[in-house]
């Protein structure tokens, strides 16, 4: 592990830093309404003497960047924003917002001569899994040599895998009739959907180990005695083997299909958000292991078994995600308790060293060939 000079954060900054967590805490924004939060996290960013730049067609993304003295590597720490409804901030997104500036503010203090180019990069709707594969199909990670996260989590551990996913909109239609006085004459949507989550409960057994298959109805009908005319349900389907995931999601879909064919009904199939796999990158993450042990952590793995499109971005260049302990451990996840932990001491804390661990893995990145190799 390369040897290098990371200042401190001052008291000042860290004031700053925490006051910005908090005030996205306060005003949480869902999924690519986080107008708020971009602002707010661009300006802090300019302060800092970074340059940003928007993302064609995505009003809520942003890069920001310093540029050194000579050409080299390209860093780049990936902030999220996005709330979750009725929850706010269960996921702690305004900490990954928050260690991120932290880090861009401690770098411009402890790198004032480097080769190459850190950013941070804003991106939205990670609760809704499209933001960083919008940002992906425009370009944004165009020239990005390696990415790092930090994600607020009971533990402190690096991020070994995730599962894809693949969320399917399915709509079933069929015919109204009374439903007594000749229902002979219609067919019903709704049995198109049961027949649906019955053939998928009874596929889970040909399933490999750790699929995940899940759903709700989202329509059932209008009206008790008539024939369901429409009807729509929403399913997940989640792995962390991208073979398996492509497999499983053709499955269902021809389930759907069976179902349509069995109740004399028509389904369309719309597939509303997709996640790739955490593809993992154990050269990077073992530098980001170093550093953490280097200061003080005992660091677990974490195979996660929910999805992010961090994911995707995984599969396009190397990249760890990594989490720093933020709450007890039977606090979970999107939940109304985690939230109310969100700007605890304990959470304000995490956030800041996870800034450090970026920092100290960067400066490591932009002076050491070894991101060459990592391509």
């Amino acid at each position: 592990m390369l040897l290098v000079t990371v200042l401190p954060l001052r008291e000042t900054a860290r004031n700053s830093v925490c006051s910005f967590a908090r005030r996205l805490h306060e005003r949480p924004e869902c999924s690519g309404e986080e107008f708020f939060a971009t602002e707010l996290l661009q300006s802090s960013l300019r302060e800092a003497h970074f340059q940003t730049t928007p993302v064609a067609g995505l009003p809520t993304a942003f890069r920001a960047s310093r540029s050194g003295q000579r050409p080299g590597p390209h860093i780049a720490l990936l902030a999220e924003y996005d709330a979750l409804p009725d929850i706010g901030h269960g996921c702690g997104h305004h900490l990954i917002a928050g260690a991120a500036l932290a880090a861009a503010i401690q770098f411009s203090a402890s790198a004032p001569d480097f080769a190459g180019t850190f950013s941070v990069m804003g991106c939205p709707a990670e609760e809704s899994l499209t933001g960083k594969k919008a940002m992906i199909d425009v370009g944004a990670f165009d020239g990005v040599d390696a990415a790092l996260t930090f994600h607020p989590h009971a533990e402190t551990a690096i991020m070994t895998s995730s599962t894809g996913l693949r969320k399917l909109n399915i709509a079933f239609q069929g015919t109204a009739a009374h439903a007594s006085s000749d229902p002979w004459a219609g067919a019903s949507a709704l049995d198109g959907v049961l027949q649906l989550f019955n053939q998928v409960n009874a596929l889970r057994q040909f399933v490999r180990d750790r699929v995940r298959i899940h759903g709700v109805i989202t329509d059932g009908g209008s009206a008790w005695n008539v024939v369901p005319e429409h009807s729509r349900c929403v399913i997940g389907i989640r792995s962390s083997d991208l073979e398996e995931l492509n497999r499983v999601t053709k499955r269902v879909e021809e389930c759907a299909k069976a179902a349509a064919l069995a109740t004399g009904t028509t389904v369309r199939v719309e597939e509303e958000a997709a996640a790739a796999p955490l593809r993992f990158d154990s050269r990077l993450a073992a530098m980001v292991s170093d550093v953490m042990v280097s200061r003080g952590h005992q660091v677990a793995n974490w195979e996660a078994l929910a999805s992010t499109d961090f994911g995707d971005v995984s599969q396009l260049l190397p990249a760890v995600l990594f989490s720093i302990n933020a709450w007890p451990a039977d606090v979970p996840f999107h939940s109304r308790r985690a939230t109310e932990l969100g700007c605890e001491p304990q959470a304000l804390n995490a956030m800041i060293e996870a800034g450090a661990v970026m920092v100290e893995t960067s400066l490591q990145l932009l002076a050491s060939p070894m991101w060459e190799e990592t391509r």
